[in-house]
């Protein structure tokens, strides 16, 4: 019955550190994408002299 337990207590454990190692690697992948999304706008802001690309990119992201 003990072993059960410890194995039981391994797993919630191991998936615990899944979990959070997941969501940290998903948040940093998705902060790297909408980095890169906004100076690349940026960039066509400064080329365009004009709001007019980023009211494009709200545009497709909602």
């Amino acid at each position: 019955m003990v072993d059960m337990l410890t194995d039981v207590l391994i797993y919630i454990n191991i998936g615990i550190i899944t979990f959070a190692i997941g969501t940290i690697l998903g948040y940093q992948l998705l902060m790297m994408y909408y980095n890169r999304r906004f100076m690349e706008i940026a960039q066509q802001c400064s080329d365009a002299e004009s709001v007019v690309p980023i009211i494009d990119e709200l545009a497709r992201e909602t």
